[in-house]
């Protein structure tokens, strides 16, 4: 059982920060846990994990201000010790605006040294420690329950645990292999976005394969069904499947009858709605088209 502080205030945060300050601590090792699309709609930042060497940390980001979060996360003299942080570095971008600064990233290192593999093959390749089993189900967990759970905070708090040992295994050997430099270069980009941020439907597996006119009626139909998702709070695949927003695209519904046998529901009023927000959607695009021509 890890010895922890939970910062469930601006207060408590920024105290953390001013002790690290004044006992010159310039690195921590970090890690978030979030909501994808999972239990609710939408992508949220449930939980940031912190070690600094000596002590743990929980941060609440339900109970702290963006403000305060910004404060830590961008802060610049202060060095976070991540694993694969661009889905970390997106996720607070989107919700909150903030960009992670003076972050080391050591699944780009162990990149440069031929490693592929996730955080708990990286921590048996470099410490010898076996992988733990059943770290999929924490995974898919709800991150947005309070109290979480002994078991759940004791699977945050290990994947930040070993991030100091891991960085200084990798520089020994990016230094050995005359990588350092690279790494250095490689690291002052990590926490950048590659570029824009795409939308939802071009996500979907089979968006590269349509039509132009068909991405057209895809981004009108994926829009209509996560506003449904939105406003009812559940995840957009509980409204409506992602295989027939691609069907739908390809081969638009003629009427009423058509839209509501692929958008069936076993709630009658989620039906009803959605097939009506789809038919709208259809409209939409084909105006787009139009003006398009």
């Amino acid at each position: 059982m890890y010895d922890y502080s939970i910062i469930d205030s601006d207060t408590k945060l920024d105290g953390m920060l001013k002790f690290w300050q004044e006992h010159h601590i310039t690195t921590v090792a970090m890690d978030f846990e979030g909501e994808f699309n999972l239990h609710i709609y939408g992508e949220h930042l449930c939980l940031v994990q912190l070690f600094d060497g000596v002590r743990y940390f929980l941060v609440d980001p339900f109970a702290v201000t963006a403000a305060a979060l910004k404060r830590l996360l961008e802060a610049p003299d202060l060095v976070k010790i991540m694993f694969d942080c661009a889905s970390d570095a997106s996720l607070v971008r989107k919700e909150f605006g903030i960009m992670l600064k003076s972050v080391y990233d050591v699944r780009l290192t162990a990149q440069l040294l031929g490693y592929e593999g996730n955080l708990s093959g990286l921590i048996a390749r470099c410490l010898h420690i076996p992988e733990p089993t059943g770290k999929k189900s924490n995974q898919m967990a709800n991150w947005l329950t309070r109290p979480l759970r002994d078991k759940l905070i004791e699977y945050a708090l290990s994947d930040v645990e070993h991030l100091f040992a891991i960085r200084e295994i990798l520089d020994k050997e990016a230094l050995e292999k005359g990588l350092s430099q690279k790494v250095a270069d490689g690291q002052k980009q990590v926490a950048l976005p590659k570029g824009p941020d795409k939308p939802g439907w071009e996500k979907l597996n089979g968006y590269r394969y349509l039509s132009q006119g068909e991405r057209v009626y895809l981004k009108w139909f994926f829009e209509a069904r996560d506003m449904l998702a939105k406003e009812l709070n559940v995840p957009s695949v509980r409204v409506m499947e992602k295989k027939f927003l691609i069907d739908m695209a390809k081969q638009v519904p003629d009427d009423e009858r058509a839209f509501r046998a692929l958008a069936r529901h076993a709630d009658r009023k989620i039906e009803d709605a959605l097939v009506a927000l789809l038919m709208v959607a259809k409209e939409g695009a084909l105006k787009q088209l139009g003006s398009m021509r």
